[in-house]
């Protein structure tokens, strides 16, 4: 047997650009972290409020979630959701660009200082070092930000009065290495816990599902065999969910913004809720139903939870993206 390969930490500095004195984080974190995560650590190690779209940019590569939208870019918009960090970055002192709300025109610059040994007694992701609160979001970018904090800094300025009835206090100096961290460790600690969660129930859920057929067939029912209809890898299919089932994954599921993200949406009045999902988005997402589901005390929301799941495992039996 092979011995397992120890997962290697990147040391990324990220300074936020045309901004003086600088505002910049220093962080380290596993090489294969995926890049929505990174966005997601990225957001909260500036105070980013998530409102807006990014991207990351290495050369000419443009990798962030695809849009509609995209069709009309210079560049092809590749998808980030299984691109992990070492594809895009190997090389101590190479440099790579984290974009953010393209109206304000955020940009970060993010390089790798250096590749280490996990520490055994660190938590990851962790944030070791940086300066500067975050701007507020919708400032205008870093003119705006200049403007803002000249004005905020003067009693006398017109604005003065008016960006406080907006924001209120802002100390731009204010950075806290404690309260990042915590942030980082409760984001990261109950997404790992549920995801080992997740994958305990899903074993159970499928199990369940199995155990419902093989009663069936004890009792004497016929189980043809229905070959699967085969689609094209990144094909969507239209899951059609209650208001009621779109508000449980909204409020109470532990499911990622990238498999919520098109629910936020509501649909017109008195039309049903349709989301198109890969086959892919359905699996992970079953795993977080079938999580719900497992853990529900109140018995009408675990049927509620099953209800979903079946109809997520409907799909997924019934179509495939790959080798039967």
């Amino acid at each position: 047997m092979r011995p397992k390969r120890t997962r290697a930490v990147f040391q990324l500095k990220v300074t936020l650009r045309d901004i003086e004195p600088p505002i910049w984080r220093r962080i380290q974190l596993f090489e294969d972290t995926k890049l929505p995560q990174l966005h997601r650590i990225l957001q909260l190690l500036f105070n980013w409020e998530d409102y807006h779209l990014h991207s990351f940019v290495v050369g000419r590569r443009v990798y962030s979630v695809p849009h509609e939208d995209d069709a009309f870019t210079e560049r092809k918009v590749i998808d980030e959701k299984r691109v992990p960090l070492n594809r895009i970055v190997d090389r101590v002192g190479a440099t790579f660009e984290y974009a953010y709300d393209f109206g304000d025109g955020w940009q970060h610059e993010i390089m790798l200082e250096a590749i280490l040994l996990p520490d055994p007694e660190a938590f990851y992701p962790r944030c070791i070092a940086g300066a500067r609160n975050g701007p507020p979001e919708d400032v205008g970018g870093p003119g705006g930000y200049a403007d803002y904090i000249e004005a905020l800094a003067d009693p006398a300025h017109g604005e003065h009065e008016n960006l406080l009835a907006w924001r209120g206090p802002f100390d731009p100096e204010a950075f806290s290495l404690d309260e990042i961290n915590a942030s980082l460790r409760k984001m990261f600690s109950r997404r790992t816990a549920s995801k080992r969660a997740v994958a305990s129930a899903k074993v159970g859920a499928d199990l369940d599902h199995l155990t419902r057929f093989m009663l069936a067939a004890l009792r004497g029912a016929s189980m043809p065999e229905v070959p699967k209809q085969r689609i094209s890898p990144g094909t969507t299919l239209p899951l059609e969910i209650t208001d009621r089932e779109r508000e449980l994954i909204l409020k109470q599921s532990l499911a990622p913004d990238e498999l919520t993200t098109k629910l936020r949406v509501v649909p017109p009045h008195g039309a049903p809720c349709v989301v198109r999902y890969t086959l892919d988005d359905l699996d992970d997402l079953a795993g977080y139903i079938a999580f719900e589901s497992n853990h529900a005390k109140d018995r009408k929301v675990r049927k509620e939870w099953q209800a979903i799941y079946e109809k997520i495992a409907a799909l997924l039996e019934s179509y495939t993206d790959g080798d039967q």
